[in-house]
């Protein structure tokens, strides 16, 4: 949903709306809703209440709850959160989204202040806050240099599979669009990564076996157009398919392939969890 736009007034997810559908129609994004270059009382509701975070789903959520308050300005929390029902955010917790909202209408641009605080717990505006919601903050996908070459990733379509390749020098040297195939074999240092290091196991490419279905095995590097057109069926990589796991009474079976080699019984990690009171305690 946070590519949502409203067609004459009414939200729609615009990846979803051909584009010969909206002829002669009105069409508002995140852009059109400052008034006269000023941020309106939404926007500035959500700067103040601190609804816009990372900004993803910022742009989507402010044209459905712009919607929403055309129809009725003064919504309740059950209204908001089905207006804002085909939206998601991860990184907010929906709360600060809601408040904002119901507030906008009546919200009088209350000071706040735009850089430090001496005083621990006080709020504190964005210090990117503006763009998060008037629609100019820059993603990834926004800016990309002209000369950049692409990638194209090579996953494996079974959920569990031996793989093994053909020659890639020959693929890549017959094929002049293409600049280089990378494989785990180019990763320096440990192939893994994961935010805690004693779980990290999930490999960047793949090596000799792929655990899941879609699980990256190697990216072909080229030119962004040959990559668009190739066949991955034309791909060097030869896969024998094993039997997969597919529940978690099959994977911990004293039978059962071991997917990594440092996880005994296919098991991350053990832990206790006690409970009680907490207060005797």
């Amino acid at each position: 949903g946070a590519c949502t736009v409203l067609v004459d007034g009414a939200p729609c997810c615009a990846c979803l709306v051909p584009i010969g559908q909206i002829e002669g129609a009105k069409i508002t994004t995140v852009e059109g809703l400052a008034d006269d270059g000023r941020l309106s009382r939404l926007q500035e509701a959500f700067l103040h209440y601190g609804a816009a975070q990372c900004g993803i789903c910022t742009p989507g959520m402010l044209v459905a709850a712009s919607a929403l308050l055309a129809e009725t300005p003064h919504p309740t929390k059950l209204q908001v959160e089905q207006a804002l029902g085909g939206v998601l955010c991860r990184c907010t917790g929906y709360s600060k989204i809601v408040e904002a909202v119901m507030n906008a209408t009546d919200f009088n641009g209350l000071p706040h202040e735009t850089g430090r605080s001496d005083n621990v717990g006080a709020p504190i505006r964005r210090l990117d806050g503006v763009a998060k919601v008037d629609g100019t903050d820059i993603f990834g996908a926004d800016s990309i240099p002209e000369d950049v070459v692409w990638v194209r990733v090579i996953r494996s379509p079974f959920p569990f599979a031996d793989f093994s390749f053909g020659d890639l020098d020959k693929f890549v040297a017959e094929r002049p669009h293409i600049d280089a195939v990378l494989t785990a074999a180019d990763i320096p240092g440990k192939n893994c990564f994961g935010v805690i290091p004693p779980f990290a196991d999930q490999p960047i490419f793949a090596e000799g076996t792929a655990r899941f279905d879609g699980e990256a095995v190697a990216a072909i590097v080229g030119d962004k157009e040959a990559l668009r057109a190739f066949d991955v069926k034309d791909f060097p990589v030869f896969w024998s398919p094993r039997s997969a796991m597919m529940t978690v009474a099959d994977a911990v079976r004293p039978d059962a392939d071991r997917l990594h080699e440092t996880r005994d019984g296919n098991i991350l990690v053990r832990g206790l969890v006690e409970r009680g009171d907490a207060d005797a305690g």
